[in-house]
Parts: structure tokens; C-alpha cells; sequence
């Protein structure tokens, strides 16, 4: 395992400007460096651009990125790539990246661009044109390396690593010279409908059993039912449902570093607007499985183009040996490979773990990034890598120290969860 940043081919700098135009054969390629405001101006290009995109990413909906915004909970800085095919024909957008400063670490003074820009988004993956993605790509690096405002330094956050986008990384960062240092690779759990073997694992029988008497034993407490909630009106009330039931779990107490959205005022106003605005615009639902009328768990979906994302999810602890969760999870499952509009579904899970890791057979590998948009590798580049490898370290050992004593306790085997690959690999 290597332990430092890994330096790809080195190329001459290209000449950049805040509108950093390429000539690449007939098409003029040129990017914005601009704002989440901008971008929901661009309702039109957006869609036009999302089905032609190389891969979906649903973190990436204006929506979504001016809710962020405008909720203050991250400083959005977006780059818009558009392409003129011949000269004098309108240009058209081909590509989609929103990134947020942030302070590099606590104890370091520079910053860098973050994407997603929430940590509660899941993908940071670019959308670009298939047509045109290795050009968007490199452009919009050019445009930050070339505007002074803007740090060069960029940290990609579950970069989708194993699909398309990655070869166009490869390729770009590998023309440029650009360094970049992989700090962790992980599988996650997903549906990939086209793709055989990789939809709903089959159940065991015994697992099967199981299931049917938890939900018997539900049945007996109550009315079982499930509905599902998709847009205007229906919706608030549910994303209400959805934060308390959140918070009352373990998710709530602060004694258990819990993340429950409605501890963060700034977090809980973003998840409010995103949510909304995406479900007027039909990219979101609310499924919930309710006993006598009250929802005892939930599961939040976004969509775009043919994949969806289970964003969120919260289930009644006082019900576990009921499991709600898991029969949730069932429901569903199902409704996803009954719908023909869904190419694929991504669980959103950090590991390969929970129950969706037991129900999906199909995985998509997600890596971590450092990035530095100049084509030379800076001392600069060299710290911020090594000291996030060096966290992320010592973050492993004592998770999987915590879980050695947990079961040091118990009297058991030791039990911990397999984590991403750290660091140090090439694209």
C-alpha cells in the first residue's frame, strides 16, 4: 500500500482565464465560474444536459444545490461548462460541477473546494455530456486553476470509481499531469436493473420466515400500512414526520454523535427546501410504513434521470424487534423494480453494510479524492494529502479498536464492519 500522493504524467500548463475557453477541433469550449443563483436560472439547459449525462447524480439538482445555498449551510461556488459545436450556433451546456469552500483542516489556514458540498450528500461525481465529458472536465479544472478567487485545490468525496466518469478522470488528470491521491475506496450497496445479478439478492428461506413473523407480530399491534408521498401539499407534513422520527433515535442524542438533521438549524432548513422543491418537481418522495396512522419508518428518495437515491431513512426503535425498518426497506425494494422509468438505485450507504448490503446484490465502488487542478504536484498538495491519509488512519484504528472492545464486553468475537481500501492508489 502506498502511503503518499501519487503523481500522474506531468503536461505543459494550458493558458486559462475566469472564462477559460478551449479550441477543441470545431466546438469552443467555455466554463462559468459562477453561483447556485445562476444555475436555477438554467432550469431548461439542466434537463436538456441530464439526458445526455454520462452518469445521474442527484446532488447535483439545481434544486438541491440552491436550497444549500440559500439555507447558508455551504459556500457554493459553481462551474458551468457550455460548448458552441460550430461557430455562430447557440452553445449548449455540457457540463455540471458544484463545489463549497472549506477550511483544508481545523489546524491548517488554506482552503479548499469540497464536493458534494454537504456531508450529507453522497456523490460527488460531475455530470457531463457523454459527448463531450474528457473536454467539460478539463475545462472546468483549467477554470479553477486559472481564477485567483478560488483555491486549486479540490476534495472529491465518493467520486463514483467504478462507471464511466472515472475513465474520463483518468484520462483528464493523466493529459494534464494534475496530481491527485486516492485516500479510501469503499463498496456500497445498489440496484442496477440492467445489469444481471445485480437487483434484489435472494432471500433465505429461514430469512424469509423470519421476516414474515416480525411483520405478523407488527400486524397484531395494529394497522399496518404504507403510503407513499410525492409532491406539493402531501410532502411538508411528511418531511415534518420524517425529522421527528429521525431525532427520537439514536441519531438525536448527543451523547452517541448522533447526525439527526433537526440538531442542525442550518441542516434542517437546506433538507426542508431541497426536499420540497425536489418533490414539485416529482425527483422526490417520502415512503412510509405506518401502524394505526403513525409512521414508524420512512425513507427519503431523490431522483435524476434514470437513477434514484435512498437519501435518508429512519425507523421507530421502540418497534425494533418488529423491524419497520427492514420491512420498509422490503416495500420498497419491490416498488423500485416494478418502476421502468429507474435504471439503477444507489443506496447511499458510506460501507457495505445494513440491510440493504443483505437484500442488493449489485455494488457500486465509491472513492475519496485529493485533487490539485495545476498540473504539478505543490508542497501544498503533498501536506493536505498526507495529513488526511494520517486522519483518516487514526480515525480506522480507533473504530475498529471501539469495536474490539465492544466485543471484548460482550464476550464475543470481534465484529467490524469492512471499511474502504485507504489511500495512496491511482485513478
Amino acid at each position: 500500500m502506498q502511503q503518499g500522493p501519487v503523481d500522474l504524467v506531468d503536461e505543459p500548463r494550458r493558458d486559462a482565464t475566469r472564462l477559460a475557453v478551449e479550441s477543441l477541433g470545431e466546438a469552443a469550449m467555455s466554463v462559468e465560474v459562477t453561483t447556485a443563483g445562476r444555475l436555477a436560472t438554467l432550469e431548461r439547459e439542466w434537463r436538456d444536459l441530464a439526458g445526455r449525462a454520462l452518469a445521474d447524480n442527484a446532488f447535483l439538482e439545481p434544486a438541491l444545490i440552491a436550497a444549500a445555498a440559500d439555507a447558508g449551510a455551504a459556500a457554493v461556488v459553481v462551474l458551468l461548462a457550455w460548448s458552441a459545436p460550430r461557430p455562430g450556433m447557440p452553445s449548449r451546456l455540457v457540463g455540471l460541477w458544484a463545489l463549497a469552500r472549506q477550511r483544508a483542516f481545523p489546524l491548517l489556514p488554506m482552503q479548499m473546494l469540497k464536493t458534494p458540498v454537504l456531508d450529507h450528500a453522497f456523490l460527488g461525481t460531475p455530470v457531463l455530456d457523454r459527448d463531450d465529458a474528457a473536454e467539460a472536465l478539463s475545462a472546468m479544472l483549467d477554470a479553477i486553476a486559472a481564477e485567483r478567487s478560488l483555491p486549486s485545490l479540490l476534495s472529491i468525496g465518493s467520486l463514483d470509481a467504478s462507471g464511466p466518469v472515472a475513465a474520463v478522470f483518468a484520462e483528464v488528470l493523466g493529459r494534464r499531469g494534475s496530481p491527485c491521491t486516492r485516500l479510501e475506496t469503499r463498496q456500497r450497496p445498489s440496484l442496477l436493473k440492467s445489469v444481471a445479478g445485480s437487483g434484489a439478492s435472494p432471500v433465505a428461506p429461514s430469512r424469509a420466515k423470519a421476516l414474515r413473523k416480525k411483520q405478523q407480530r407488527l400486524a397484531r399491534q395494529g394497522t399496518v400500512s404504507c403510503t407513499r408521498h410525492v409532491g406539493g401539499s402531501d410532502v411538508g407534513p411528511a418531511i415534518e414526520e420524517f425529522l421527528t422520527l429521525e431525532a427520537s433515535g439514536w441519531k438525536g442524542r448527543r451523547s452517541s454523535r448522533g447526525r439527526a438533521i433537526l440538531r442542525t438549524p442550518v441542516l434542517t432548513s437546506f433538507f426542508r427546501r431541497a426536499i420540497a422543491a425536489l418533490a414539485s418537481r416529482h425527483q422526490a418522495q417520502i415512503t412510509a410504513l405506518r401502524l394505526d396512522g403513525r409512521a414508524i419508518a420512512m425513507q427519503v428518495t431523490v431522483q435524476s434521470g434514470e437513477t434514484a437515491f435512498t437519501w435518508k431513512s429512519a425507523y421507530d426503535e421502540a418497534l425494533r424487534a418488529c423491524a419497520p425498518g427492514l420491512l420498509l426497506h422490503q416495500e420498497v425494494t419491490s416498488r423500485f423494480l416494478a418502476d421502468p422509468a429507474l435504471r439503477a438505485v444507489d443506496s447511499c450507504n458510506h460501507h457495505d453494510t445494513g440491510h440493504m448490503a443483505e437484500f442488493w446484490a449489485g455494488r457500486r465502488e465509491v472513492s475519496d479524492l485529493i485533487v490539485d487542478a495545476r498540473p504539478r504536484r505543490t508542497t501544498l498538495f503533498g501536506l493536505v494529502s498526507a495529513v488526511e491519509l494520517g486522519h483518516r488512519r487514526l480515525r480506522e484504528a480507533a473504530r475498529r479498536g471501539r469495536a474490539l472492545l465492544l466485543a471484548v464486553q460482550r464476550r464475543g468475537p470481534p465484529s467490524v464492519p469492512e471499511a474502504g481500501k485507504p489511500g495512496g492508489g491511482q485513478l
